[in-house]
């Protein structure tokens, strides 16, 4: 990508990143190219068996992000790819989890973007170094996390950044508490452990009325295509997704950061590609990881 490609990518995503309840959180702008409205891709899950995640996994694809109008899911797909790795599948996403070591954060989702900015795979990675500790061994922890992760790989950002206000009753917001209730005398209200309608109602902003001409995504009830689907010459075509290891652990593999969150830490980074595309990476930091120990 020319680096005045880049920089401009750069500003989109700060430019349409979180921000209140009341503001759009689409993702920088990035999508799945679709036909029509819904999308319709395939989930798998590369889960090692620890953690009990199939369950979270499987309640976040099947039923929360599922109830939207303009995504159709069906259900998730055991893979025997590597969790360790977690190398995307084209035109797909994968969900992972293993223990990923203390580097500070509990969950991250990357997509990568074809040369016309469409997403054209994605991956989720849930840390079992961090969820295998009492404080995030909780169903509200895994929910949240496995959920707002998962979210991310359809497009969404968050629809607030700060760990320490009130609950949106949202998973892509961030708080300490995510059951919910009063905690240490502050009462954090409802529980910010699935989505509610302002997900919804943005995911149908993203994806109803956007027809492509041509679809960077496998649906996930039929055989993959042999191509990206039914095309229109007339309109941009994508490039071929960009092949090779996942986003890796550390930031040092992530790229340049572009987005810091209410606490001050680099949580979202892109590295260009060779096709001329992106890959972005979102990261939800422990609470307690502090950002000069982010490295």
């Amino acid at each position: 990508m020319r680096r005045s490609h880049f920089v401009a990518a750069a500003i989109s995503i700060l430019a349409l990143a979180a921000g209140p309840a009341s503001a759009n959180h689409w993702w920088g702008g990035y999508r799945w190219a679709i036909l029509a409205a819904p999308l319709d891709v395939r989930v798998n899950a590369a889960l090692t068996g620890s953690g009990n995640w199939t369950e979270y996994v499987n309640r976040a694809v099947t039923q929360d992000w599922e109830a939207s109008d303009v995504l159709t899911l069906g259900t998730v797909h055991p893979s025997s790819t590597s969790p360790k790795k977690c190398s995307p599948i084209a035109k797909q996403i994968l969900v992972c989890n293993e223990a990923y070591g203390l580097r500070g954060w509990l969950g991250i989702a990357a997509i990568w973007t074809d040369n016309n900015g469409r997403i054209n795979q994605a991956t989720t990675k849930l840390n079992d170094s961090y969820f295998s500790l009492s404080t995030y061994n909780t169903p509200a922890w895994k929910n949240l996390v496995s959920c707002q992760e998962i979210g991310h790989d359809f497009g969404l950002a968050h629809q607030d950044e700060n760990f320490n206000n009130v609950n949106l009753g949202s998973c892509m917001d961030y708080t300490n508490v995510p059951s919910g209730g009063t905690v240490n005398g502050f009462n954090y209200g409802p529980s910010n452990e699935y989505p509610n309608q302002h997900d919804y109602d943005e995911l149908d902003i993203i994806y109803t009325g956007r027809a492509d001409g041509y679809t960077t995504a496998t649906s996930s009830t039929a055989a993959a295509p042999t191509n990206f689907g039914v095309r229109d010459l007339t309109k941009p075509q994508p490039a071929p997704a960009q092949p090779g290891a996942g986003s890796g652990d550390s930031p040092a593999e992530w790229g340049a950061a572009v987005h810091h969150d209410g606490n001050g830490r680099p949580d979202l980074f892109a590295r260009p590609l060779a096709n001329g595309g992106t890959m972005l990476t979102h990261v939800f930091w422990a609470p307690d990881t502090r950002a000069e120990d982010i490295h």
